[in-house]
């Protein structure tokens, strides 16, 4: 694959999930603006998360008769196709956001009433594509419980798969991260950038505490020398 074949690709679609593997590999390294680190972040962590998913569906199958993990796998699976729903949109998401500002930019400021708009619609544009990766990064600390979830209802034989998918997980919030604080700084209104800083960081806390204890419960699985459960 050369750069020009790069170079060459076309927009972005209406959503990320109408690309093939291939595709959205190609249009990431090319020099469309969309997708980037944001919806990218989400992308990978919702493959993430259908891994936490595999493990947990293919232990429901082989419950057999222990009926209180069987009901207990039912639910988290259930929840687990919910959150994989929800943070499938907000890579869309994410890339519109930006969508939003690259417009906001473009309008006109020949006069003071446009210039004023235009800061108002730039304004509004980068809070969204602010609030976004952290909408995302919140939704990927709820993951994170249903992953240490998995981790202990699972199949010692899928936990590859579970903590994997966790691992992912933790790594897209990261960047999603990241991409909130570069676009934070961006703000010209300091009280709310200030508020934002302040959610950002109560919430980086959280999924820092939510990484460990799905490590601490993988290796809890991983570390016992007879697994009680039989799996």
């Amino acid at each position: 694959m050369s750069s020009m074949h790069i170079r060459s690709l076309g927009g972005a679609p209406a959503s990320i999930w109408e690309l093939n593997a291939s595709q959205v590999r190609d249009l990431t390294a090319s020099l469309s603006p969309t997708p980037g680190a944001g919806s990218i972040s989400v992308f990978a962590a919702t493959l993430g998360l259908a891994l936490v998913h595999k493990g947990a569906s293919l232990s429901l199958k082989r419950a057999g008769d222990d009926i209180n993990r069987y009901e207990n796998l039912t639910r988290l699976c259930e929840h687990v196709i919910s959150a994989l729903a929800s943070m499938s949109s907000l890579a869309d998401e994410d890339s519109q956001a930006f969508q939003e500002y690259v417009v906001a930019r473009s309008l006109p400021r020949s006069s003071d009433t446009e210039n004023v708009l235009r800061k108002a619609a730039m304004e509004a544009a980068i809070l969204h594509a602010t609030r976004v990766p952290l909408a995302s990064a919140d939704s990927i600390c709820k993951a994170l419980e249903y992953a240490k979830a998995a981790v202990q209802l699972s199949d010692r034989h899928l936990l590859s798969d579970v903590y994997g998918g966790a691992i992912i997980m933790q790594a897209g919030a990261k960047a999603l991260f990241l991409t909130a604080k570069a676009n934070v700084l961006l703000l010209a209104d300091d009280q709310i950038r200030v508020a934002i800083e302040g959610e950002m960081k109560e919430l980086e806390g959280i999924s820092y505490e939510r990484s460990e204890a799905v490590s601490r419960a993988y290796e809890g699985r991983m570390s016992d020398s007879i697994d009680l459960t039989g799996r």
